[in-house]
């Protein structure tokens, strides 16, 4: 085959290891200790997942040598996919040109004191309400730089300012953590909320401790693991204590989702009964961390797994009673909960019902991008694929690949 034939010659080509890196892109390479055809694969695969069409194999060989030895070029797609392959921003791979002051600056820690914690603080709010409202791509870049300036902060900080900042690069790195699992980019993911980690052990509290681990257990669930995030989870209620209702909410659907994952229908019901008991208990208010954990999250996330153990019924009625008490502010997890409701009805073969919720769904997302939410509508497209003769089911499919259109 063509395919297997270009593969056998790019593992020859002379830039396949050379033994100095001429450009940090191609330093990214050599550290993973990989060939040139083993990048190219990754691409291929990555775009694959994406649903997104590159460049033939010979085209990214020709591509990936040209930029690994410094000549520029311009395809915003493939660098975006090498980003998440090599799970590093395009100004660590050297794929954008920075001016002499970009360049210098990045390098000088900025002032520490009470109006630097007061700015992260204040800035860190409304990424909270960006990322509800449109989805993590135009966030990513930003909050994984304020990480990088937290971490050069924290040397020359004493005292409650060191505190603060602690408590500040946590939160940053835990939610750079959110952002790349939201991008489907989990290798990306729990390496942002390892760092966050880091820092729960040297704040040595239990309550951000414990939400850490709860993340670490939900990008497990997102690489498949159960076994994984239950013994994360386990540990995380162990650290939550009985005065955290919402968090303990999201490790124990966290349980749930597992459970239906093995197959453990007793121990799943049981997850879910003491969840929907912790979400329905009163809390001391907003806490920044878990706000986001509503009766109608939960209520989704239950969907999820009742769809696992294939109860679509269960979980079509639980989706649609989420969403009738959906929060307007977190219109990013409903365009993923319309999403879901839509594969579950196609589940149930109700193609009808399935296309309405898709497209739906399709309008919600558009507004709100979320990689999660875009390979949710492609489970959909791909499960009504044999009805692709109905109109509705053609409408649907029009949709979703116009609605992925703008990344190719």
């Amino acid at each position: 085959m063509e395919r297997d034939h270009i593969a056998r010659g790019l593992q020859d080509m002379s830039f396949g290891m050379p033994t100095q890196a001429k450009t940090p892109l191609q330093a990214a390479r050599l550290e993973r200790g990989w060939k040139a055809s083993q990048t190219i694969r990754a691409l291929l695969q990555a775009a694959d997942d994406e649903g997104v069409h590159i460049a033939s194999e010979r085209s990214l060989a020709t591509m990936l040598s040209r930029w690994e030895n410094g000549h520029g070029g311009n395809d915003p797609l493939t660098q975006r996919l090498l980003c998440r392959v090599y799970g590093q921003s395009a100004e660590e791979l050297g794929l954008v040109t920075a001016t002499t002051d970009a360049t210098v600056l990045p390098h000088i820690a900025p002032a520490v004191g009470p109006e630097m914690v007061h700015y992260f603080k204040n800035i860190f709010t409304e990424h909270l309400r960006a990322d509800n409202l449109m989805g993590p791509h135009h966030l990513v870049d930003v909050v994984r730089a304020q990480t990088v300036l937290l971490d050069q902060m924290l040397p020359n900080a004493r005292g409650d300012i060191r505190r603060e900042l602690l408590n500040l690069a946590l939160r940053y790195n835990e939610f750079a953590g959110w952002l790349y699992q939201d991008a489907c980019n989990s290798d990306a993911a729990m390496r942002f909320t390892d760092r966050a980690m880091e820092y729960g052990l040297e704040l040595g509290e239990n309550r951000p401790s414990a939400y850490v681990l709860m993340r670490k257990a939900d990008i497990a669930s997102a690489m498949d693991r159960p076994d994984r995030v239950i013994g994360l989870a386990q540990a995380a209620l162990r650290d939550a204590g009985d005065a955290e209702p919402r968090l303990r909410a999201l490790v124990l659907r966290l349980c749930a989702r597992a459970y239906a994952r093995q197959g453990n229908t007793s121990d799943c019901i049981r997850a879910l009964d003491a969840a929907r008991t912790e979400i329905s208990r009163p809390t001391d208010g907003p806490d920044g961390l878990t706000d986001y954990c509503t009766p109608a999250y939960i209520g989704m996330e239950a969907a999820i797994a009742w769809a696992e153990l294939g109860h679509f019924d269960t979980a079509i009625a639980t989706y649609e009673h989420s969403l009738r008490s959906w929060p307007d502010a977190l219109r990013r997890d409903q365009g993923l909960c319309l999403a879901r409701l839509a594969t579950a009805y196609a589940g149930r073969d109700d193609t009808e019902r399935a296309c309405a919720t898709g497209r739906r769904a399709v309008e919600v997302i558009s507004s709100a991008t979320s990689s999660r939410a875009l390979v949710e509508l492609q489970r959909v497209r791909v499960r009504l694929a044999p009805l692709h003769r109905h109109a509705e089911v053609s409408d649907l499919s029009d949709r979703i690949r116009r609605l992925l259109q703008p990344a190719a």
